[in-house]
């Protein structure tokens, strides 16, 4: 049996066998302290790297730096024997107005905790460790805890960290974090070569899988969606998380694009539906519909509703009120049914880092059969920014597709609130949008 002799690579053993599956790493800077918070750079990066509990307004008084969002962490310090404790009071704040995102609350409570190393520094610290910096190493485990561990200014493993990022033998991950080993195999080259394997199967039969991973034929004809994922061994849900190797696969044939389905969380709309529906929807005697697309800034006629993005600056692309959101109001400016900022950055910050839009032909036959391929355009980064003005532009737009029905059983109601968006415009919500042919 070799012998670890890199002292980061004793500490990552040792977050391993306590189950982290990824390994990163930060140098901190002097600013990087319990009181002025450890930052973790700017927009979504970081915190589609690192699992999070959902995003929840701040106090607007809270902070010089404007409104925040904040979300819990699931975070653990660790020592070289493997012994862990967890920081009960981490948590990531998102300032919008920037974008960036820190991390506060990480040794408050906590005994294991490397409090000594995360003072505010003098004026005279200050400029003896300029060129010494602290190396922070996290564990990123598949349940959502984070493993932490901090090395001192002059400690091994801050000076091997040092080395390696100067020498280019570590890659960067989330603009701020480094891993030491370059994985083997790259994500997107991976789903490519897969996309490859099905192109070549030519017509396959509609299907999907169940709770239990047995694959089992479905003939409603949107199955295409599900027949691509069960060549991926994906079991459908309803979870906001990627679907293989941190890629959201998407079926494309012709038509807009459904991002995400997110039920309203505020409104009239929670308190009792068939009363909404019967203020803002068409009514029939056996059915009720809410289908109107609503255009930003425009009262809708059919509904009497006006759809506004409340407590965003259009100009600057930035929000103003965390409080505000996505909103839906009647004329006497009560709130229909609206979508809070919490709710939106929540479900955008954890589905959408990569997307592979696959498209797709359909055959019918006694069922539907399905060939995917050729064409695949792979898309990287959705920014905060471009989400908020894509939202308040009508780039992405509500569609929902809500009803009631009335059978023996009483009213049965089936929700779907589609955000989508163009075809043509789906390139305005990515950072960088390539092509692929499998021929």
């Amino acid at each position: 049996m070799s012998t670890i002799t890199s002292p980061l690579e004793e500490i990552s053993t040792v977050m391993r066998r306590k189950g982290a599956e990824r390994v990163i790493f930060k140098l901190l800077a002097n600013n990087d302290n319990s009181k002025q918070q450890i930052y973790l750079g700017c927009d979504f990066d970081v915190l589609r790297l690192i699992k999070h509990g959902d995003l929840v307004a701040g106090d607007n008084q809270e902070s010089a730096k404007g409104p925040m969002f904040k979300a819990s962490l699931n975070f653990h310090w660790i020592n070289l024997q493997g012994v862990t404790e967890k920081a009960n009071g981490a948590q990531l704040i998102l300032y919008p107005r920037y974008p960036e995102v820190r991390m506060s609350g990480f040794v408050r409570g906590c005994s294991l905790a490397p409090s000594y190393l995360l003072q505010p520094p003098t004026k005279e610290q200050r400029f003896l460790r300029a060129d010494t910096p602290r190396c922070l190493i996290l564990g990123l485990c598949r349940d959502g805890r984070i493993l932490a561990y901090l090395d001192h200014w002059t400690g091994p493993i801050s000076r091997e960290v040092k080395c390696i990022i100067a020498s280019g033998r570590a890659i960067n991950s989330a603009t701020v974090f480094y891993e030491k080993e370059i994985p083997q195999n790259d994500s997107k080259a991976i789903i490519l070569d897969r996309l490859k394997e099905i192109y070549r199967m030519g017509a396959i039969r509609s299907c999907r899988l169940d709770s239990t991973g047995n694959r089992i034929e479905y003939v409603a004809k949107n199955g295409a969606g599900y027949t691509l994922e069960s060549l991926f061994e994906i079991i459908p849900n309803g979870r906001s998380e990627p679907d293989h190797l941190g890629w959201e696969l998407k079926s494309h044939s012709t038509g807009p694009v459904t991002l995400m389905t997110p039920e309203p969380d505020m409104g009239s709309y929670l308190v009792d539906l068939s009363t909404f529906l019967e203020q803002h929807g068409r009514c029939a005697e056996l059915r009720r519909d809410f289908t109107a697309r609503h255009k930003p800034r425009t009262r809708n006629t059919d509904t009497g509703l006006t759809l506004r993005m409340e407590g965003y600056d259009q100009e600057k692309g930035q929000i103003t009120n965390v409080d505000g959101g996505l909103i839906m109001r009647n004329d006497n400016g009560d709130i229909a049914a609206g979508w809070s900022f919490d709710k939106l950055l929540t479900h955008w910050s954890r589905k959408h880092a990569k997307t592979a839009y696959v498209t797709y032909n359909r055959e019918d036959r006694d069922i539907p059969y399905y060939t995917f391929g050729p064409k695949i355009h792979m898309c990287e980064g959705a920014e905060l920014t471009r989400f908020l003005r894509a939202l308040n532009n009508n780039i992405i737009y509500h569609d929902p597709g809500i009803k009631m029905e009335l059978s023996e059983k009483g009213w049965r109601a089936k929700k779907r609130n589609q955000f989508r968006v163009a075809w043509k415009n789906v390139s305005n919500i990515y950072e960088h949008m390539s092509e692929e042919d499998l021929n």
